[in-house]
């Protein structure tokens, strides 16, 4: 009963740290980045996030809009505020709102990430190689950057530079967390063979 329980807690706490991704291809993780100086701030970031694992991403927004009415630094609020217009599909939007968490703080990997994969849904490959290559730069022991950048290097037929790249992730001993990122991660290099 007791193993049940730890398991259960685990697996809760886990979904806590990772961003609802239900893509097939994407991984975007979310890092905590700026921490919002206001609690009220730091609640309503945390239960937006809480809400993106049932896919209630209206609701999440709200709880980030919030966030930026107690603390409008919360350079975290934007991102997961264009995470969410992403998932919405309004594109322009997440851009927007990645672009304003960027001005914040310019080192936000995961703002780069979710700014690039929403470019990738845009079809604007080359931008968000680009950007995949700062986000990999900026955050070298996440998985996210260098996920990106070698997935949109194979579909772009330089399988080559894809290999180098996790070759790269590999010798930094990037830790992989998440079991759905170790799956898509394992797709890819089978992709690459």
């Amino acid at each position: 009963m007791k193993a049940s329980v730890l398991l259960v807690l685990l697996l809760i706490s886990q979904l806590a740290y990772s961003q609802n991704d239900d893509d097939k291809v994407l991984i975007q993780n979310y890092y905590e980045t700026c921490k919002a100086k206001n609690y009220s701030a730091y609640n309503a970031v945390n239960t937006g996030i809480q809400l993106f694992d049932t896919r209630q991403y209206s609701r999440s927004l709200k709880n980030f809009e919030k966030a930026l009415e107690k603390d409008p630094n919360c350079c975290d609020a934007w991102y997961l505020i264009g995470y969410c217009y992403q998932k919405t599909g309004d594109y322009q939007k997440s851009l927007e709102a990645c672009d304003k968490s960027l001005i914040i703080n310019p080192n936000n990997s995961s703002a780069l990430v979710i700014k690039a994969n929403t470019l990738f849904l845009m079809k604007d490959t080359l931008k968000a190689i680009e950007i995949f290559g700062k986000a990999k730069e900026i955050g070298p022991d996440k998985i996210d950057g260098y996920y990106g950048l070698a997935l949109l290097l194979h579909l772009t037929g330089r399988n080559k530079d894809a290999s180098l790249v996790l070759q790269d992730m590999d010798k930094r001993n990037v830790k992989i967390i998440n079991v759905r990122d170790n799956r898509k991660l394992k797709a890819l290099h089978k992709d690459l063979e």
